[in-house]
């Protein structure tokens, strides 16, 4: 669990991310979440989109992934949500609170 003040952290860091993912109609398949795995564990901290044609709510979807992957949801705004997970990845610069 994060605390209020790392959460802003990773807010203020997530402004300048790309984004690394972008959920379609498909929604958040199982493709997607490995995808998203995947970014977690190269990057520790992903910006993930949903595009406008996705029929799924982008809360639950949200919270979905990060349950599914273990994850912290760091901040849902518009149409676009960030996830952060500790990597385990040893030659990766890690965030640090």
């Amino acid at each position: 669990m994060i605390t209020t003040k790392q959460r802003a952290s990773l807010r203020t860091l997530s402004n300048k991310l790309p984004d690394s993912v972008i959920i379609g109609k498909g929604g958040l398949t199982d493709t997607v979440v490995n995808e998203i795995d995947t970014a977690l564990f190269h990057k520790e901290l992903v910006k993930i989109t949903v595009l406008k044609n996705c029929e799924s709510d982008l809360r639950d979807m949200a919270n979905a992934a990060a349950e599914k992957l273990g994850a912290e949801q760091v901040q849902i705004i518009g149409s676009k949500f960030v996830l952060y997970r500790y990597s385990s990845k040893k030659d990766i610069e890690h965030i640090q609170f």
